[in-house]
């Protein structure tokens, strides 16, 4: 692996194996509303932070309610799984004790509330090897723009040649590496069909920690 001082991970499906309770979530929001939704939803989504998917929703379907409502009620159908189900991808506590033996400064990204990404990590035990935990709604993009990387870069007070990026996305990774950060994908279920273009897209590839 390429030598770095600081590391920014990605969460749901890098760190925590999350991503099933995500693949139909904005689907299962829409049933709720009695909406059906369209069948390449997730692929919609999938870029997308909180915020946008919410105007989405708004935009697209007419739901009358605010930002901060949708927001609200998307979380409620998960808040209970990141709460008391979600659980860490293998060896994935080994990994980040070993960066920080190595002097490593590491920081989270996610597209995941942050009240819900800051109590997961707390719960499985790895929240205290992170400087910090950064959600996409604070830039107001999500992960196919690089604004939540550079936003991490700013904070670490990081230089971008000595900083790697996980991700288990391939428009994370796209974004990131065009961005200049140096990438490594992390293999996911979820994505186990993109597995030879996510290659492609990163530096480096791992099947797991």
């Amino acid at each position: 692996m390429k030598k770095c001082k600081y590391a920014i991970f990605d969460m749901d499906g890098t760190l925590i194996d999350s991503m099933i309770i995500w693949k139909d979530l904005g689907k299962e929001y829409l049933r709720i509303k009695g909406i059906k939704a369209p069948e390449n939803l997730n692929e919609i989504l999938s870029a997308m932070s909180m915020t946008e998917s919410s105007e989405y929703f708004r935009k697209t379907y007419g739901i009358g309610d605010s930002v901060e409502k949708i927001i609200s009620d998307i979380n409620k159908i998960i808040e209970s799984k990141y709460k008391y189900e979600i659980e860490l991808k293998n060896n994935v506590r080994e990994y980040l004790s070993h960066l920080k033996a190595k002097g490593v400064t590491m920081c989270v990204t996610t597209a995941t509330p942050l009240e819900l990404a800051n109590g997961v990590l707390k719960r499985l035990g790895i929240l205290n090897y992170f400087s910090f935990v950064a959600c996409c709604d604070e830039v107001g993009y999500g992960k196919n723009r690089p604004d939540i990387f550079y936003y991490a870069l700013e904070k670490m007070k990081a230089d971008i040649k000595d900083t790697v990026v996980y991700e288990d996305a391939d428009y994370a990774l796209e974004t990131a590496k065009k961005a200049g950060f140096y990438t490594i994908g992390v293999y996911d279920e979820s994505a186990a069909k993109s597995k030879e273009e996510i290659k492609n897209l990163c530096n480096e590839y791992i099947e797991s920690f």
